[in-house]
């Protein structure tokens, strides 16, 4: 066997390893369950499934129920919606827009309420998770985001949602305009 050939299928031979391996462990990769700071050092661990069952069908847990009540400002039926809400994004500019210096900004306003567990590197972890929800269709939800997150647990600081609310829809007005 000549070398070129034998390097050629070596090196498809690699590829192929490593796609198996990161697309069969794509799923072991992500977030399990959303860890809720509700207030101070109250904390309430929903599993993902469960948040996908509750912005589906409106089915609750008990986590859910006492996650909801405390926070008394949110409208059930808003979450649902928001969670579910899919938008279209071309995978090839969303990885253009959320590289660029206003994406990456974007990312680390939202990476002050949506964090890593101990906040190391939370505004890549979701970029990250941007990403891969879009990969499969073009489409992105908060659902798709949280299942794709690539730890075993997302923190989210509902203390900090509010002030970051203004920064987040500002900017994400100027991306909108980018991703055209």
């Amino acid at each position: 066997m000549q070398l070129s050939n034998l390097l050629s299928r070596s090196s498809l031979a690699i590829f192929g390893t490593i796609s198996g391996v990161i697309f069969s462990s794509q799923s072991a990769i992500a977030a399990s369950k959303v860890v809720i700071d509700i207030t101070g050092p109250i904390q309430a661990s929903v599993k993902v499934k469960d948040l996908r069952r509750f912005a589906e069908t409106g089915e609750t847990t008990k986590t859910i129920r006492q996650a909801l009540a405390a926070s008394k400002d949110i409208n059930p039926k808003t979450i649902r919606g928001i969670m579910s809400l899919e938008i279209g994004a071309d995978i090839a500019k969303l990885a253009k827009v959320l590289y660029s210096e206003r994406g990456q900004n974007i990312t680390k306003a939202i990476s002050e309420v949506v964090q890593t567990r101990y906040d190391k590197e939370s505004d890549k972890a979701l970029r990250s998770a941007i990403i891969l929800a879009a990969i499969d269709d073009n489409r992105i939800s908060i659902l798709e985001i949280m299942e794709k997150y690539p730890t075993t647990d997302m923190y989210i600081n509902l203390a900090k949602i509010n002030e970051i609310v203004g920064k987040v829809q500002e900017a994400i007005g100027n991306l909108e305009e980018l991703l055209q």
